[in-house]
């Protein structure tokens, strides 16, 4: 399962890049993840690590996530657990444009670890393509929510 959005940011890559790596200020910006900080010093490098926290109704959960890739002001990648079966990666690829803009890509790949997902479709498995489906269409809502949020707070570089 995969999923990807791409939204215009009016502001050139640099500004963009520092907004987007900043755990503790896009946290709160979309509809499911409302809460992170960093658990190593100096920002967003391969090996950094950031703790957020992600609501949905009345569920709550934490997760432990690990930059793998870094280049600044270009792409940030980063796995949703720490061992070698992360339940996710995402990551954010940053173009800037010749008027100044930023394309900015969000892309989220499930897998290959356990998650939410994986845990619902072995408990139900004649609903499997409902529950793909089903969060798939939320997750592209709530990334585009949350970079539509960030490209307003950015503004006009």
């Amino acid at each position: 399962m995969g999923v990807e959005v791409a939204v215009r940011f009016d502001a050139p890559p640099e500004a963009v890049w520092e907004l987007l790596t900043d755990v503790e200020r896009m946290a709160g910006l979309g509809p499911e993840h409302f809460r992170a900080r960093w658990l190593t010093s100096g920002g967003p490098a391969v090996g950094a690590r950031f703790e957020g926290w992600n609501r949905i109704g009345d569920r709550e959960w934490d997760v432990i996530c690990v930059v793998t890739a870094c280049r600044r002001p270009e792409t940030i990648v980063w796995n949703v657990g720490e061992g070698p079966s992360p339940s996710s990666t995402w990551s954010y690829e940053l173009e800037g444009r010749d008027d100044g803009s930023t394309l900015v890509t969000q892309r989220f790949r499930h897998g290959p670890g356990e998650s939410g997902v994986t845990f619902a479709v072995e408990r139900y498995p004649d609903e499997a393509d409902k529950i793909v489906t089903g969060r798939s269409d939320q997750l592209r809502t709530n990334m585009v929510s949350t970079l539509e949020a960030a490209a307003r707070l950015v503004g006009p570089g």
